[in-house]
């Protein structure tokens, strides 16, 4: 989890070891939900999440799971639309 970037600003011990403990939160989140995710845009999100001023484990946890699986979906639109030729039933048309 990349929380470390020569351009970003230097953050102390208890701020990293925070920040990892909601990816870790949020990852169990995203699991056990079976939502898919990119752990690149998570760290992301965290980190405008705790540059924004929050400061809740529990709200940052979710809210970061929330957005970072809707950053997905967006991303990957065509995972969540069955393709035009498919095997499946055609609607009743009117």
């Amino acid at each position: 989890m990349p929380f470390f970037s020569e351009g970003s600003r230097i953050y102390t011990i208890e701020e990293v070891n925070f920040m990892r403990r909601i990816y870790s939160d949020a990852v169990v989140l995203l699991n056990e939900s079976e939502r898919e995710y990119v752990g690149l845009d998570l760290s992301g999100t965290i980190i405008m999440l705790y540059e924004s001023g929050l400061r809740d484990l529990g709200y940052m946890s979710e809210l970061a799971a929330k957005l970072t699986h809707q950053k997905y979906q967006f991303r990957h639109p065509e995972d969540h639309f069955p393709a035009a030729n498919s095997n499946m039933e055609p609607a009743d048309y009117d």
